[in-house]
């Protein structure tokens, strides 16, 4: 059918993602090429004038903006929830997002059990219930982040959802800074495994300005590569000699605690042969050297 817009329902608007570069994509299609696949809508139970839109809420956004006012609509003689299910268990006209299918099981949840739902889209009730899991390991606020598009659900899961829960103050401040200064899943994770390892005070610099955080680890990177340039191989061979060096003193402090006369058989056994393995890489080492210098036209 070909409806007016303005009959359609948008019940489900608030569970599906904002995508501003999707959304612009789409709405240039359509001006070029009109709308090439219907949306899905059923009958209002309570207003025969009014259909209730399943899928294609992305498309009836595109086709406000470019001014139209009239929509292609596949009518599905069903109930809202029946609706739903059929969607779920065919897939969408787009893929949906995990966010998105979580959402519209959370809608079904409330009237029907996990192994109805199963069941009903195909699927075992395992995959249901960890799709459902997204929405309890995430607070509202993550939620609306990841809808508006302003925080991937990568972030929301990986980094926001485990820093509220540790530091609700920390994610709220970080959340509201990557709204206005939004970083790359790289820049984020980096932040968050810096994040894991600072003090209380580094963490609420790092929280309060992750920007200028990263762009002082980014300077800082640059002038250890410039010196790793600068020093050469022979810079990084006396490094890794002086890092072996230290770990040699401390073993050394080790021995008199970890050998004693009353020590299990089978534990010195044990020990001497971690040594072992690493004794022969030294000799092979040493040989090398000597190998080398053999050949010094010096």
């Amino acid at each position: 059918m070909r409806l007016d817009l303005h009959v359609l329902i948008p019940r489900f608007a608030t569970l599906r993602l904002n995508d501003p570069q999707r959304l612009q994509n789409l709405t240039r299609s359509i001006e070029r090429n009109g709308q090439l696949a219907p949306v899905i809508a059923v009958a209002d139970e309570k207003d025969d004038l009014h259909w209730v839109l399943i899928d294609g809420y992305r498309r009836r956004e595109a086709l406000q903006q470019v001014g139209e006012d009239l929509i292609w609509v596949d009518v599905w003689d069903h109930p809202v929830d029946e609706a739903l299910l059929l969607c779920l268990a065919r897939g969408p006209e787009r893929a949906w997002e995990a966010i998105e299918e979580a959402a519209l099981l959370q809608e079904l949840a409330r009237r029907y059990s996990l192994r109805e739902i199963a069941q009903r889209i195909g699927r075992d009730v395992s995959w249901v219930s960890r799709r459902l899991g997204l929405f309890k390991a995430l607070p509202e606020d993550l939620l609306e982040g990841v809808r508006q598009g302003k925080l991937s659900l990568w972030a929301a899961t990986r980094i926001l959802a485990p820093l509220a829960r540790a530091n609700p103050g920390h994610a709220r401040t970080l959340l509201a800074g990557l709204e206005q200064q939004p970083l790359s899943t790289r820049e984020l994770k980096r932040l968050y495994e810096h994040y894991q390892q600072s003090n209380r005070t580094q963490r609420e610099r790092l929280v309060d300005n992750p920007g200028l955080f990263l762009q002082a680890l980014e300077s800082q990177q640059e002038a250890t590569d410039d010196s790793r340039l600068a020093e050469g191989p022979e810079g990084a061979w006396c490094k890794d000699l002086a890092v072996i060096g230290q770990i040699l003193k401390r073993l050394l402090r080790q021995v008199p605690t970890l050998f004693t006369p009353q020590q299990e058989p089978l534990e010195r056994q044990r020990l001497q042969q971690a040594f072992t393995q690493i004794k022969d890489p030294f000799q092979r080492l040493d040989k090398r050297i000597e190998e080398a210098s053999a050949h010094d036209p010096r």
